[in-house]
């Protein structure tokens, strides 16, 4: 088996009447990296001319080995610069779509296949390149498949996402993600599932980044004691962003204690948790989070990292009661 675990049933709805299958599919949820591996697993079995009973790809017919270099009936959208529209490299646009329309009159090389064309995050799309494809979709040949991969599926025009079907993935049970730690030898990462909202991939991903998530929260839980000549250009290694969204769960654990003794993030740290809600100013502590989102709002961009961090640490600082 070549998906995930609790991408098992998603699998299996999918092939319950192969013949019905829409011509267009949007799979979407906030595990990109989770769902394009599973569109490329949905998109070999198609293809593949000797599947498995569960609808796997053989690995080892002409077609499976097509699909490891260039697939004939397969076209995977890639970014164009196009020179009469300014844009970057990153983006989806017109000539894409053209590309797509060309491609899906072509004749299938297999005998009863089909067509695939696969838009992986498709929040690339500009207006241009979406107005083309709802065209195709509204029409689309015979013996095609448009598979469209999103982070959100508020970035696709809704005239898109109502001509196709939606397929949504839900995030792994707290067993299902345990298990999976214990099975890819992360069995020590476990305590550090809920930081990460239940998402093991994403934990195995950053878990280099614990280090520093550790270093951080250890001065955070000193609430005005916080000693601010430590804070230093290492609390920036894994970028402004990050430390925000690190911050932002941290001052919400504070609210969720202050508020319900409820506890959410940081399991191991409830005690401390606790002492720093019982001295937080709970006005002070909601403007906190405001500062924070607006802070969230702008550090894409070109910012002093250093200026806003310093900001938020001292903001943090003026939280608690003396």
């Amino acid at each position: 088996m070549n998906i995930y675990p609790w991408q098992k049933s998603s699998w299996n709805e999918l092939f319950l009447d192969e013949l019905k299958m829409p011509h267009a599919y949007i799979f979407y949820g906030t595990q990109t990296q989770e769902i394009n591996k599973f569109v490329d697993e949905l998109i070999k079995s198609i293809l593949c001319s000797q599947p498995s009973e569960e609808n796997f790809a053989c690995g080892e017919c002409q077609d499976c080995l097509w699909s490891k270099t260039n697939h004939p009936d397969l076209k995977i959208v890639e970014s164009s610069f196009d020179k009469d529209e300014n844009l970057n490299s990153d983006v989806l646009n017109v000539a894409n779509a053209r590309e797509v329309k060309k491609f899906l009159e072509l004749t299938p090389h297999q005998a009863n296949g089909k067509k695939i064309v696969a838009v992986y995050d498709a929040e690339r799309l500009n207006i241009s390149a979406s107005n083309a494809l709802l065209k195709t979709i509204e029409e689309p040949p015979n013996d095609c498949l448009i598979i469209f991969t999103v982070n959100d599926i508020a970035n696709l025009l809704p005239t898109i996402t109502s001509r196709c079907r939606l397929i949504t993935f839900p995030k792994p049970s707290i067993k299902n993600a345990k298990e999976f730690l214990s099975q890819t030898d992360n069995i020590d990462l476990i305590d550090n599932l809920q930081l990460y909202n239940n998402a093991p991939l994403q934990l195995i991903n950053e878990k280099e980044m614990l280090a520093n998530t550790n270093i951080i929260i250890n001065e955070l839980k000193k609430g005005n004691k916080i000693d601010l000549m430590k804070i230093n250009n290492i609390w920036l290694d894994n970028g402004l962003v990050w430390i925000i969204n690190l911050v932002q769960k941290w001052a919400y654990e504070l609210l969720l204690c202050k508020l319900s003794e409820g506890h959410n993030y940081f399991p191991n740290n409830i005690k401390a948790v606790q002492e720093l809600a019982l001295n937080a100013d709970l006005s002070k502590l909601l403007t906190y989070q405001i500062s924070l989102n607006t802070i969230k709002s702008y550090a894409k961009t070109t910012v002093n990292k250093e200026i806003n961090l310093g900001t938020v640490m001292i903001e943090y600082k003026k939280i608690f009661n003396n």
